[in-house]
């Protein structure tokens, strides 16, 4: 049986309900996230961002933050926004990159939910590439192999929200549909005391294409692959994820019309091939 974690300062930690978060970057997590504690029982939560599979939540965890009343409390130092969150917090754990392994073992005592935060793959492929290519350390070349390897994760992911043991979070709908963000507050077991889609999040440097927005209503999240179309890199990324049988098998059972459209692609790009 899982137990309580120990904190740096030897104090345990015991939620009273926990959500396990999963998600790519630059599928809009930290917004659902948010929103996700800001409908927390009592709007008391605690949260624990970007922790490390198979580690101690407590202890790997890359920032803590802690909601009283469904708002973010003011509140400095790592002892005492444990303190702020009280003795049983409704608790956020994150991870990103990475996608949960069936077989999981609980992290805590309390009762666990399973959550995957997604969203679709033109989308998400052209915010992620567009965020990497403003880290001036990346040439062309690493910038591929981030790509690739991220690629892979999305495809596990892809398998993964269709199983039974998680409760799947697409961050398009969320976007657009109030129903929706209904809906699946009351499937992963919270309150709809707040259906708005807040404000834009600080953490990971907000909108890849839109830095200095903090306006939600005015982030185009659905422009992100047009915006992208005429980058070369970009369209060799969707080139070579055409080309992969398996991920456009996982592709067509999540996100049809995605994959309806690397198929074009695939076959423009053909056409245009001509021999000496």
């Amino acid at each position: 049986m899982a137990v309580a974690a120990r904190t740096k300062d030897t104090v345990a930690l015991a939620p009273a309900q926990v959500l396990r978060v999963y998600g790519m970057r630059r599928s809009g997590n930290h917004a659902l996230i948010d929103w996700m504690l800001r409908n927390a029982p009592g709007g008391n939560g605690l949260f624990l961002n970007n922790c490390r599979p198979g580690r101690d939540p407590v202890q790997s965890s890359r920032g803590i933050s802690v909601f009283q009343g469904g708002a973010e409390a003011s509140v400095d130092g790592f002892k005492a926004k444990l303190a702020a969150a009280g003795p049983a917090p409704f608790t956020v754990v994150s991870y990103e990159d990475h996608m949960p392994d069936p077989k999981r073992q609980p992290l805590f005592a309390a009762a666990e939910t399973c959550v995957i935060i997604y969203r679709s793959f033109l989308h998400w492929s052209a915010s992620l590439l567009r965020k990497i290519q403003g880290n001036t350390g990346y040439g062309p070349l690493e910038r591929a192999r981030v790509m690739m390897n991220a690629m892979r994760t999305y495809q596990t992911m892809l398998d993964r929200v269709q199983d039974r043991d998680v409760v799947p979070l697409l961050y398009d709908d969320w976007m657009v549909n109030e129903d929706y963000r209904a809906e699946r507050l009351e499937k992963i077991g919270l309150p709809g005391r707040d259906l708005s889609r807040g404000k834009v999040q600080r953490y990971g440097g907000g909108s890849s294409f839109q830095d200095k927005k903090t306006d939600v209503t005015q982030l185009a999240t659905d422009r992100r692959s047009a915006q992208m179309a005429d980058d070369l890199e970009y369209q060799l990324l969707l080139w070579t994820a055409a080309r992969d049988l398996g991920f456009m098998e996982r592709l067509a059972d999540t996100f049809p019309q995605d994959a309806e459209r690397l198929s074009r692609l695939l076959d423009t790009a053909s056409a245009k091939v001509s021999l000496p």
